[in-house]
């Protein structure tokens, strides 16, 4: 689990933001556990991430590498695993030139491992294994690249319940192995940090709202727990399926996704504000105060199924996970039978498991299902009313699913609810249900061809780039050259005056025009047009970057732009204008925030149903919306701007107010915050409460 909170999304710009590239990595061939992947030269410095002076420090916590899991999943809810270490690596010296970064720094980078198969423990125990050899003061026997080349053709997905793979990384080996199809669908994590978070209480409340498919946010100061939790309640459900927006670390670009109206389950970092957003009957699983709210009731489940299931929970956990800890002391010693990275003895947090099968089977249908007759039989034996919590959960898309698969029928001989439901009826241990291991598994070892025959030795400064070919290394070239162009363009510019005037139109509008020219196949957040501009308004001490950035835009509205974005120009665009604000603000140029106030107001996207979502509301997290000192002079300005000084006063002030009060409202802010600054302004104008109402 994470000791540390150092954001890894700049850490994964790579990986994460270039979702066609991860779909090529995570393509696996049938048979292979994993795959090399192909190289992706059109990233050279994602934009945002983070530059040190300072490496490895062995007494500072912080530059220490962090390893930690994420699950992706694609269109058709197919997952894929990934195990990343993320660490501080020198900059190379041709991104250094060119993107004028002093000589001698490090950058965030990140190296991961992907596979379709659910193995994050040999996937992070192999990561950690090639990590340490490239950085080894021994060096390895052959090139790494070539260890790595190796592995992902060599290595084999072992035959369920019966091989384990033995293969080494130069001195260390390591096995792999995949449980029995016929048990319980295998979870290569620890259910441990879910019921360590949450009481029982809470849990079985989580448990809960996700087999009602409610819309389900999890918030933790640390990445790994959000991915542990987030895939221990999904296994926990079985046999039902969640169905629906699975995103166990949403990042800080996709926070608007927490207002989608459809059920979800997604975690994302408690330093991510999601201040302005709606969240209504979103359910919030602080998992790091052990707490749950949210603004619509979860029914619980129903007596006498909730006292029964508490129970046998509370003997698996009480006193602190104790039976979960005891049974993995019982195994203990037989785990030091198996190299690293082995799968160990299936079945570590089966109890859980069972348990939570047992309610399943309790309230689900063997043979045909009707829902009515079911309800109706319900009442009757209970003298109750139908329950709310089973009645919505009948209608459930994961219950459908399940009723669809026919898990309940005859057509899977070896279905685990059958078995149970026999299993409790004969009066026996449900753990009897179990397949029971049919003997040492057969060996297969993966031998390293190659390793050591010409006696070198490789060692490295850095972890070394992918071999390029002629081809992607022109292209390279290129990248770095425009990049270093245009930020040569930019210190000319900086040393010009400030004000709009002096800079040429084709100046203003270069960099901008080049940023809509973003297609939907782009990642706008790793581009190269959103990485130039983003460091000429951050590495800009006089504001000419942000404020010509805001200027490029109000010019391009009033040359007849109609201010429509697609959705990657809409997130390049909202996370450009939040950094100039925020710059804006720091060096107290209000004129540039309120011209960032004003465009954002005009541009815009359309959803599928033709639903305008404006930029401004995106601006709400920002600080200086909650300062009267900014409206108070956006008002002056407003009144110096305002053509009509022979108007009525009163209509002119009250003219100007409206506008204010219009950028508030797409702001999002509170109304009474809103109606508060509107009053203090007006009586400052000794404009009165009536002559604002009319």
């Amino acid at each position: 689990m994470d000791q540390h909170t150092t954001d890894p999304r700049t850490n994964t710009a790579k990986i994460l933001r270039r979702r066609g590239s991860l779909r090529q990595i995570a393509t696996k061939e049938r048979g292979s556990l994993w795959r090399r992947p192909k190289s992706d030269s059109e990233c050279v410095l994602p934009a945002g991430v983070e530059i040190y002076t300072l490496g490895l420090d062995p007494n500072d916590v912080s530059t220490f590498p962090r390893s930690y899991p994420i699950v992706l999943t694609e269109g058709d809810g197919s997952k894929i695993y990934v195990s990343c270490i993320a660490f501080r690596d020198p900059v190379c010296e041709d991104i250094a030139e060119a993107y004028r970064i002093p000589a001698n720094s490090f950058a965030d980078k990140c190296i991961c491992l992907v596979s379709r198969a659910p193995g994050f423990c040999i996937l992070r125990d192999t990561l950690e294994e090639l990590f340490a050899l490239c950085f080894s003061t021994d060096g390895s026997s052959k090139p790494l690249w070539d260890v790595i080349s190796n592995l992902v053709s060599s290595v084999p997905l072992p035959t369920p319940g019966k091989d384990r793979v033995l293969f080494s990384i130069e001195n260390s080996l390591l096995a792999v192995e995949v449980p029995p199809k016929d048990g319980l669908p295998h979870a290569d994590i620890s259910f441990q940090p879910l019921v360590q978070c949450l009481d029982v209480d809470n849990f079985l409340r989580l448990f809960t709202a996700v087999l009602l498919e409610r819309r389900i946010l999890l918030r933790s100061n640390k990445y790994t727990l959000l991915t542990l939790v987030s895939e221990a309640i999904c296994h926990l459900i079985y046999p039902f399926r969640w169905q629906h927006v699975y995103i166990p670390l949403l990042f800080f670009s996709g926070v608007d996704y927490i207002d989608a109206p459809t059920p979800y389950m997604m975690g994302l970092h408690s330093g991510v504000d999601t201040y302005g957003l709606t969240m209504d009957g979103v359910v919030v699983v602080d998992l790091e105060h052990n707490r749950i709210t949210t603004s619509e009731e979860i029914p619980p489940i129903p007596e006498p199924e909730f006292s029964s299931l508490r129970n046998e929970i509370m003997k698996l956990l009480y006193p602190n996970v104790v039976g979960i800890d005891q049974l993995k002391a019982s195994l203990g010693s037989s785990f030091e039978q198996y190299p690293r990275g082995s799968s160990k003895p299936w079945g570590e947090d089966q109890d859980l498991q069972l348990s939570l099968l047992v309610f399943s089977q309790e309230n689900t249908a063997t043979q045909v299902f009707n829902a009515q007759a079911f309800l109706k039989k319900r009442s009757r034996s209970t003298n109750q009313p139908p329950d709310p919590m089973i009645t919505q959960f009948l209608d459930a898309q994961g219950f459908l699913d399940y009723l669809e698969r026919g898990l309940g029928s005859d057509e899977n001989n070896n279905n685990l609810l059958d078995k149970l439901q026999d299993a409790i009826g004969r009066g026996q241990n449900p753990l009897s249900i179990l397949p029971s291991p049919s003997g040492e598994p057969e060996i297969v070892t993966i031998s390293d061809s190659g390793a050591g025959l010409s006696g070198a030795k490789y060692s490295y400064d850095r972890f070394p780039s992918n071999i390029r070919t002629e081809e992607q290394e022109e292209r390279r070239k290129q990248i770095l050259a425009t990049a270093s162009g245009a930020l040569s363009s930019a210190s000319v510019l900086m040393g010009k005056d400030s004000k709009a005037e002096s800079l040429s139109p084709r100046e203003r509008a270069g960099l901008w025009l080049r940023l809509l020219k973003l297609g939907a196949s782009d990642d706008p957040l790793s581009s190269f047009e959103y990485g130039t501009i983003l460091a000429l308004i951050e590495s800009d001490a006089e504001g000419i970057g942000g404020s010509g950035f805001v200027e490029c835009i109000r010019e391009h509205i009033h040359s007849g732009w109609i201010c429509q974005l697609t959705e990657e120009q809409f997130i390049a665009v909202k996370e450009l204008l939040k950094t100039a604000i925020s710059r804006a603000t720091s060096r107290n140029d209000m004129a540039t925030v309120r011209d960032a106030l004003e465009v954002s107001a005009e541009m815009y996207k359309k959803d599928t149903n033709n639903v305008l979502d404006y930029v401004q509301r995106h601006l709400r997290s920002l600080s200086i919306w909650e300062e009267l000192r900014f409206w108070e002079g956006y008002f002056d300005y407003l009144m110096d701007r305002s053509s009509n000084k022979s108007a009525n006063y009163a209509t002119l002030v009250t003219t100007q107010l409206i506008i204010v009060a219009s950028h508030m409202a797409g702001l999002g802010l509170p109304d009474t915050d809103a109606w508060y600054t509107i009053e203090t302004i007006a009586e400052k104008n000794n404009i009165g409460y009536k002559q604002i109402v009319s």
